[in-house]
């Protein structure tokens, strides 16, 4: 798969997207370990970030032809925020439930999410 070209807008959510998905690969790899160092610690960057983005996305939805995205990037906020909220830290099934839904939500973001809001709802990217 070919790099994208990131609206300058969603490069720092990329960025820190880099660091949940190397998080989960981390729990993933060792499921019935328990991660809640990590996840706690990484949980509180988290929150913040999705406050960033459901701030910045906020006004763009409407200028989205898909009412889905927006949809599944609510629910998916909401169901990782709930997971964390009863986390299982030693259960390995909770492990890989919320490590598995946290990856494949910022793959979302990345792949699609992202991609449409820079097609149709952010400011074109001024050639220089």
């Amino acid at each position: 798969m070919k790099p994208l070209k990131r609206h300058p807008t969603l490069v720092p959510l990329s960025q820190e997207h880099h660091h949940t998905l190397a998080l989960c690969t981390r729990i993933l790899r060792e499921p019935n370990a328990n991660h809640q160092i990590d996840i706690t610690a990484h949980f509180i960057d988290l929150e913040k970030h999705f406050l960033k983005e459901e701030t910045l996305f906020a006004p763009l939805w409407d200028k989205l032809p898909d009412a889905t995205l927006r949809q599944r990037f609510e629910h998916e906020h909401a169901t990782l925020r709930q997971l964390f909220r009863e986390a299982q830290f030693d259960d390995a099934q909770w492990n890989q439930t919320f490590a598995t839904l946290l990856r494949d939500h910022a793959r979302f973001e990345e792949r699609e999410l992202f991609e449409a809001l820079a097609k149709y709802a952010l400011p074109p990217i001024q050639a220089a």
